[in-house]
């Protein structure tokens, strides 16, 4: 009882103040939630909706649909912003998101297709597969039943985004994708934003499984369009990288090599960390320390050359034997880099690895 005795004067307080006040407050707060959300700040995104969403409760109405946005909003905010407890942003994220797409079902009915993007939030931000698989199941449903072609064809590649990742993946799953490019192809212009993105998810999902022949012009395609923007664009980015290793595993490092270099003209080369491998191959376990439960590492240093080849590899120290600097230099010999760039043009650059050997 003395908790309510508590918490009446600051009801009192939120009831005293002025709509106009509220108002005035909600609409500089939104305004910084999209600035942040336009300049990619995502902590600030994260904390703009946050105070838009409980100013919104205010100014709209806990059932509105328009408090329902800001919770989406907030939801995927969430979903973004990796600086607290990831576990628990991922749980307050699909709470809001469920809430949302409850007011939703409220206010339009349940088969509606307003309910469409709620449903597809739910299916983002949820850590559990399986209800972003249910969420996405009835998003289609109804985006079949709408007669909307773009729609639906928005959803199936939304519907790939996210569940191509989990165990409900299954060959359904990719006819999503395939099925939105199709689409995507015949009725939007080579270099529109969602055709390029169905374009270079269906490369990745061809890749994934192994029809490197119908992922090669893909990636080219999505790079060739991206040529046009005066920005480095992570599709492009991510066409370069995956052709790289596309390359590799067709046995064509000189095709390969060229998109190393592209990668190392458009990504700065960082001197203080360890360079990422844009293609490796992993090392063999020496078979008689595999016998004897042996485990252990090897430390390599190398020089990264023009073409982001890996030379002069040597060894700076290991622990468990022979074997396994042996293996690891072996290895080393197959991977490929971005080189380093100067005065806009590549040069060789040292780098080092180290390689661990465990025995499962």
């Amino acid at each position: 009882m003395k908790a309510i005795g508590k918490i009446a004067p600051l009801l009192f307080a939120l009831n005293a103040v002025s709509p106009l006040v509220v108002a005035d407050e909600f609409s500089d707060v939104y305004n910084s939630y999209q600035q942040a959300l336009e300049t990619g700040n995502n902590i600030d995104a994260r904390s703009f909706a946050e105070q838009a969403y409980t100013l919104g409760e205010v100014k709209f109405g806990k059932d509105s649909v328009d408090y329902a946005n800001l919770g989406l909003n907030l939801a995927k905010a969430l979903r973004h912003d990796n600086s607290g407890d990831y576990e628990l942003n991922r749980q307050r994220a699909t709470e809001i998101a469920s809430l949302s797409l409850a007011s939703y079902e409220a206010r339009f009915g349940e088969e509606a297709v307003d309910l469409i993007d709620p449903l597809m939030v739910l299916g983002d931000v949820t850590n559990d597969s399986k209800t972003a698989r249910d969420a996405y199941q009835r998003a289609l449903v109804l985006a079949k039943a709408s007669g909307k072609a773009d729609l639906l064809a928005y959803t199936r590649m939304n519907a790939y985004k996210r569940l191509s990742r989990t165990e409900y993946y299954t060959s359904a799953v990719y006819g999503y994708i395939r099925d939105a490019h199709e689409y995507f192809a015949e009725n939007h212009p080579a270099n529109s934003a969602v055709r390029l993105e169905a374009t270079y998810m269906l490369a990745g999902a061809h890749m994934g499984n192994r029809k490197l022949r119908k992922a090669e012009p893909l990636f080219l395609e999505v790079i060739e369009q991206y040529k046009i923007f005066d920005y480095t664009h992570p599709y492009a980015l991510g066409a370069h990288s995956r052709l790289v290793e596309l390359y590799e595993l067709m046995g064509n490092s000189d095709l390969s090599t060229e998109h190393c270099i592209a990668i190392g003209s458009m990504k700065p080369w960082d001197d203080n960390q360890q360079q990422t491998p844009l293609f490796r191959r992993e090392p063999d376990y020496p078979m008689e320390l595999a016998r004897r439960g042996k485990n252990g590492w090897a430390e390599i240093s190398f020089t990264v050359d023009e073409m982001g080849i890996v030379r002069d590899p040597k060894v700076l120290d290991s622990e468990g034997g022979k074997g396994f600097e042996k293996a690891s230099m072996e290895a080393l010999k197959a991977w490929r880099y971005a080189p380093k760039f100067e005065d806009g043009k590549p040069v060789k650059a040292e780098s080092s690895v180290r390689l661990d050997f465990y025995v499962k």
